[in-house]
């Protein structure tokens, strides 16, 4: 389920395969063409969004509440798509025509991304619909010419690894200052983390940072393979050109600093690329 709005306290759930909750729907803006939409959803690996206009669409009919299901990929898709909105009994009040709509979704920021119902329901059938003040929305979505029986649910996407990159070299969160340089260089780079973090994902990088103290010395790595690793740490991903390329530097400082997940990618990516003989056994 996806809830849009803060739920309300008696909201509870009910038996529907994949809702889209709208809460305070009667509170929304009706102005005609005025909308809002859900966050974004994953399926068939496309992200999408449903939109509702709580008073219709700019060419709704009068006194009709519009849905629409936005394709929000860079890449367009053919697919079955329905609606449908239910009483807290079960009861059907709202679908489309009772069948599915075959469509193909243009890419995102293209015309024909966005296909719905701009008279999809009356809003006083929606209104006698509400469940504890949320407007929910069963979509039900399948690939188009597929004979699969049940309609494929959306799955929201776990929204923790972007979030965990945004703090990635955020000076402001940062209780620590990792400052890199190779060898004898003498110019350093600076690098901002959090202690909580690397105790999780490189606890002997953790281990050298200590409970104390704002900024730790690192030497004999490269800042840009420090770099490399640090953001894989905060849920970021190595490129494949570049495990290919520093694949050994990567190895030896993610077995350095305890990172043994991305040790064994690079490990792999090495075995992979590289023709196994006695120089570099």
């Amino acid at each position: 389920a996806v809830d849009v709005g803060t739920p309300s306290n008696g909201f509870q759930e009910w038996d529907v395969t994949t809702p889209v909750r709208f809460h305070g729907f009667e509170g929304l803006d009706t102005s005609r063409g005025t909308f809002v939409e859900s966050p974004k959803l994953v399926c068939f690996g496309h992200r999408w969004r449903l939109r509702i206009y709580p008073g219709g669409e700019t060419n709704s009919d009068d006194g009709m509440v519009g849905v629409f299901l936005r394709n929000m990929s860079k890449e367009s898709i053919e697919v079955e798509w329905c609606f449908t909105v239910k009483s807290p009994d079960g009861r059907e009040v709202a679908a489309c025509d009772g069948k599915f709509y075959k469509s193909l979704f243009a890419p995102n920021s293209s015309d024909g991304n966005s296909w719905g119902r701009k008279n999809f329901a009356k809003r006083p059938d929606i209104v006698s619909a509400l469940v504890a003040g949320a407007l929910v929305v069963e979509v039900q979505m399948k690939r188009a010419g597929s004979n699969l029986p049940n309609p494929v649910p959306f799955i929201a996407e776990n929204p923790f690894c972007n979030m965990m990159l945004k703090v990635f070299m955020d000076d402001e969160s940062a209780d620590v200052v990792l400052e890199v340089r190779d060898g004898d260089e003498q110019a350093h780079v600076q690098f901002h983390a959090h202690r909580v973090i690397l105790k999780q994902c490189a606890p002997v990088l953790a281990e050298l940072c200590g409970s104390g103290g704002a900024s730790v010395s690192i030497t004999d790595v490269k800042p840009e393979i420090f770099r490399h690793m640090l953001c894989y740490v905060y849920g970021g991903k190595v490129q494949e050109e570049d495990l290919k390329s520093h694949a050994k530097e990567i190895i030896e400082a993610a077995n350095r600093f305890g990172v043994v997940n991305l040790k064994l990618e690079a490990e792999a990516s090495y075995v992979k690329s590289t023709t196994m003989g006695v120089d570099n056994v």
